[in-house]
C-alpha cells in the first residue's frame, strides 16, 4: 500500500500492490449503513471502492483493500476497454448497434438508416459545436430510457399492487437500480443500450422491492409475478452487464 491522496471530487484515494508488481487505485469510502469492511470494483470509473462503516475505520479498510491487492487488479484488468460515445464510434440503442454520427445545428436527435446495405442505423446528433456532441446524446439517451422505464414501472407497479413516489434516471457507478424506503426508484442510464428484455427485467426487479426490500424468495416471487421471464433479463445482464458499464465510462 502507498501514500493516499484525494481525488478531484476530494475522496481519499489509496494504491495497492500486487505480488506481480502492478498498481491499482482504490477510493476509501465511507457509509453509515456499511456492517463491515468490504472491497468492491467500479465498473464504471474503473477502480476499486473500499468503503467502512465510519472515518475511524478507514485505515483497516486501505489494509483490508492491500490484502487483496492481486484479486483487484485482477478484476480491473478484466474489465472491457471503455467505448467513448463520440462520432464515428459504433454504440447500442435498445439492443440494436447504431454508427454515432455528428451534425452542426439543433434539433432534437434522430435515427436514419444505414447509408448502404447492411449499414447499421446512423442515430445522428445535431449540436452548434462537436465538443456538445457528448452531453447532448446523453440528455437524448435519459430521456428514452425515462420513458421505456415510465411505462415499464407504471405497468408492473400495477400488477403489483403498489406505487412509486419518485422515477429518477442517473449516472450509477456499479448498480443498475435501486429503491429507497420511501418508494423512490433510481435506473442507469445505460440500460437504454441493452436489449428491450433486460430493461423489463430491471423494471421489474426495482419494482418488486416496494413490496420485498430484500433479496429473499418472497422477493424473486415478485418479480416473477410481475415478468414471469425474468431469467433472461438477468442472464444477459450478468453476461454482458460490464460491457455494458464500459460504454461512456472514463478511461
Amino acid at each position: 500500500m502507498r501514500g493516499d491522496s484525494k481525488d478531484k471530487d476530494g475522496v481519499l484515494v489509496t494504491e495497492v500492490e500486487a505480488l506481480d508488481g502492478r498498481r491499482a487505485p482504490v477510493r476509501l469510502t465511507v457509509n453509515p449503513r456499511a456492517r463491515n469492511i468490504s472491497v468492491r470494483i467500479d465498473p464504471t470509473r474503473r477502480i476499486a471502492i473500499a468503503t467502512a462503516p465510519s472515518s475511524r475505520h478507514l485505515k483497516r479498510a486501505a489494509q483490508f483493500a492491500a490484502d487483496r491487492a492481486t484479486w483487484i487488479v485482477g478484476e480491473l484488468a478484466r474489465l472491457p476497454h471503455s467505448a467513448p460515445l463520440l462520432p464515428g464510434v459504433r454504440a447500442p440503442l435498445r439492443g440494436v448497434t447504431h454508427d454515432l454520427a455528428y451534425e452542426p445545428g439543433r434539433g432534437a436527435p434522430r435515427i436514419e438508416a444505414g447509408a448502404e446495405d447492411g449499414a447499421p442505423p446512423r442515430l445522428i446528433v445535431p449540436a452548434p459545436d462537436a465538443d456538445l456532441f457528448e452531453s447532448r446524446l446523453l440528455r437524448f439517451l435519459k430521456a428514452e430510457a425515462r420513458i421505456d422505464l415510465g411505462l415499464r414501472v407504471g405497468e408492473y407497479a400495477q400488477t403489483l399492487g403498489v406505487k412509486p413516489t419518485r422515477l429518477t434516471i442517473k449516472e450509477t457507478r456499479s448498480r443498475w437500480g435501486s429503491c429507497t424506503t420511501e418508494g423512490a426508484l433510481a435506473f442507469s442510464w445505460r440500460v437504454i443500450l441493452a436489449p428491450p428484455f433486460v430493461l423489463d427485467y430491471l423494471a421489474a426487479h426495482e419494482t418488486a422491492h416496494l413490496v420485498e426490500m430484500n433479496h429473499s424468495r418472497r422477493f424473486w416471487a415478485q418479480v416473477k409475478k410481475a415478468l414471469p421471464s425474468f431469467e433472461r433479463g438477468r442472464d444477459w445482464l450478468h453476461a454482458h452487464g460490464a460491457a455494458l458499464h464500459a460504454i461512456g465510462a472514463a478511461t
